[in-house]
């Protein structure tokens, strides 16, 4: 471990403040939220911000299209703060499972990721043949 490497875990007090969780998700929305974190910077971060602003618009409607809902399931574990978490529970009984919490917030990502091509930021994915 370099020294200044252990300086900082030595600031560090107690557990991690944040909480690795495992997600049933679709893999259309794990592939999804990949591609949002080179916007982000991270997974987790791109789920706290869209979570974050489902919680903040009820009134709108962010239910996940069946292009997305339709993909295979598979788990994913994110390490996530605790707010997030605890919000994706809470939203978990509107739209019926957490896994359909992320599909939300993959398909919100989605509008994230076409405005960021079109301003440049990042290049569209390739299309598999």
């Amino acid at each position: 471990m370099k020294r200044g490497e252990k300086k900082r875990l030595g600031v560090l007090q107690g557990e991690s403040r944040n909480l690795a969780k495992r997600y049933k998700l679709t893999a259309g929305a794990i592939k999804i939220i990949k591609q949002a974190a080179k916007i982000h910077g991270q997974q987790s971060r791109a789920i706290q911000i869209a979570v974050e602003v489902i919680w903040r618009t009820p009134e709108k409607n962010y239910s996940a299209p069946a292009a997305i809902l339709e993909t295979p399931l598979t788990g994913k574990t994110y390490i996530l703060p605790p707010r997030t978490v605890r919000l994706i529970e809470v939203l978990a009984s509107k739209f019926g499972t957490r896994g359909n919490v992320l599909a939300a917030c993959a398909y919100l990502l989605l509008d994230d990721m076409k405005q960021a091509e079109e301003w440049g930021e990042i290049t569209p994915p390739r299309q598999q043949k």
